[in-house]
């Protein structure tokens, strides 16, 4: 499978990161520690991540900074936007065709710890 990450940069330095699997559609992808749903996509050669409810056209990567929503994949059965949330060891990624649909949750969800800047 072609690697599409940037691993040369004439100004920035490219340092190398933990990789580890994660799935789209059930197979299996690589991705590096830090990096996005949408960039272990990308680097994957993923372009499509689903389709518009309306009228079916391809949906994927468009404003890259959590705005516009078009990147919304399911991970672990919920809806996020691909290019905001990291992509963890063993997540399981599907595209999104049309409107999500929430899972029957009971309970108290889990909740993530807030990173501090």
């Amino acid at each position: 499978m072609a690697d599409y990450r940037i691993w040369e940069h004439p100004i920035l330095p490219v340092e190398e990161r933990l990789a580890f699997e994660f799935y789209w559609q059930g197979r299996a992808m690589q991705a590096r520690e830090g990096e996005t749903i949408g960039s272990a996509l990308f680097a994957n050669g993923v372009r499509i991540f689903g389709h518009h409810h309306k009228d079916g056209a391809p949906q994927g990567i468009f404003c890259a900074n959590g705005q516009c929503a078009q990147c919304l994949v399911m991970a672990d059965g919920l809806p996020v936007k691909a290019c905001m949330t990291s992509v963890r060891p063993g997540m399981r990624v599907e595209p999104l065709d049309g409107l999500p649909t929430l899972p029957d949750v009971h309970g108290v969800p889990e909740m993530r710890p807030i990173e501090t800047v």
